[in-house]
């Protein structure tokens, strides 16, 4: 997983070494990869920051970006395989005298960070980085875990952005194929449903113990999976009949390893991912959309404590009081940060504009132990733009 939070923190610095060097210029680019060949994806990316920097008049920026152009390009060579999107940060001295710094932008200078989800295509240029996309995924988790299982294997899937992304597919090593043989052998009459002596019961009993096995091995393979240690919202296990009724106690199990997940059983014989996925999103959805009306409900009830304007949040914010924050995920407002990550709607001295607060606003929240509920952005009249609820 990238560890967006380091990543914040060097860009933060490199931010404030513009006060020893006025002269330096800040671009940030977030660019999604939409499974285009890394040609393709190097010319893209070469027109879209000389484009960029070409509409600046008052400086001569053409042989820095240039320098920029080529080295984003190296970056994407050097990549065996492309992430979901990437996000490239310069800081870099148009006025160097002949150009010379411009030419060679050093590699602490020129910063490369993979990115786990599809970012929105944006570039920027200015005396400070754009961070509110990287703020957003900093603070964003995987949506669910999911697991589809039958008597013969299991797909495991990370669910996020309403998608499902393969993670692995353990085969059952401990299923064996002698049930025909062995109800042959107990049943002298070859007639389908009808058995003689203890074989039916046998098998149920060796399959039992097969499916236990198995279990316990893909509760291990999460428990060692670096990548599934995190937390999730939901965990999704879609099995077939069989196994619902031969383990019972699987979903209990498994939900131990994520303590704060919601479990969502889906009891149904489905083979082919894209059902399993809208299947996932229709049940997610549903209870996301249930719970979450619950929750504001509840917290407008408790006046003393609820929220809803934007400068009473901001300053519940700074004083790390709110326990939850309601907002929504498409809000495009602009305010300002101070170099201790404070939030004003206001400029306040030594703060730095910025396009947008609410991804800092949910950073701050979060580094101060407080819950964020991403409210549904297509309901423009039951839900607030944005809400919260104070501790005290």
């Amino acid at each position: 997983m990238v560890a967006y939070d380091q990543y914040l923190n060097i860009l933060a610095k490199k931010e404030q070494d513009v006060k020893v060097n006025p002269d330096h210029r800040f671009l940030t680019v977030y660019f999604p990869n939409q499974n285009q060949p890394k040609e393709r994806l190097k010319k893209e990316l070469r027109s879209f920051v000389l484009t960029t920097l070409k509409k600046n008049r008052k400086e001569n920026l053409i042989p820095s970006g240039k320098t920029i152009a080529n080295q984003i390009s190296q970056t994407i060579d050097r990549l065996e395989s492309l992430p979901q999107g990437l996000s490239f940060f310069v800081r870099f001295n148009p006025k160097a005298e002949n150009n010379r710094e411009a030419s060679l932008i050093t590699e602490e200078n020129f910063i490369f960070i993979p990115l786990e989800r599809v970012p929105q295509k944006e570039i920027f240029l200015g005396t400070n980085f754009d961070l509110d996309q990287l703020v957003w995924l900093a603070d964003r988790g995987i949506d669910g875990l999911v697991f589809q299982i039958n008597q013969k294997e299991a797909n495991i899937y990370l669910y996020d952005d309403r998608r499902l992304f393969p993670v692995a597919n353990q085969q059952n090593p401990f299923a064996s194929n002698e049930e025909k043989e062995y109800l042959e052998q107990f049943s002298p009459i070859n007639f389908q449903g009808i058995f003689h002596g203890t074989g039916e019961d046998s098998i149920t009993k060796r399959e039992k113990e097969e499916n236990k096995l198995f279990l316990k091995k893909l509760q291990t393979f999460v428990k060692n999976q670096v990548n599934l240690a995190e937390s999730f919202d939901y965990l999704i296990i879609n099995w077939s009949t069989n196994f619902v009724k031969l383990n019972t106690n699987f979903p209990k199990e498994m939900a131990a390893f994520f303590p704060k997940t919601k479990t969502i059983l889906i009891d149904k014989n489905i083979t082919d991912q894209k059902q399993l996925e809208e299947l996932v999103v229709k049940k997610t959805d549903q209870h996301k959309k249930k719970t979450i009306k619950k929750q504001l409900k509840e917290a407008q009830e408790r006046f003393d404590r609820y929220l809803e304007t934007w400068q009473e949040i901001l300053t519940a914010a700074n004083e790390g009081r709110i326990q939850k924050l309601f907002i929504k995920p498409v809000i495009n407002k602009k305010g300002y940060v101070t170099p201790d990550n404070q939030i004003y709607n206001y400029p306040v001295k030594s703060s730095r504009l910025v396009n947008n607060i609410a991804p800092w606003l949910v950073h701050g929240v979060l580094a101060a132990g407080g819950d964020i509920i991403i409210l549904d952005h297509n309901s423009q009249n039951s839900f607030p733009e944005v809400a919260a609820l104070k501790r005290y």
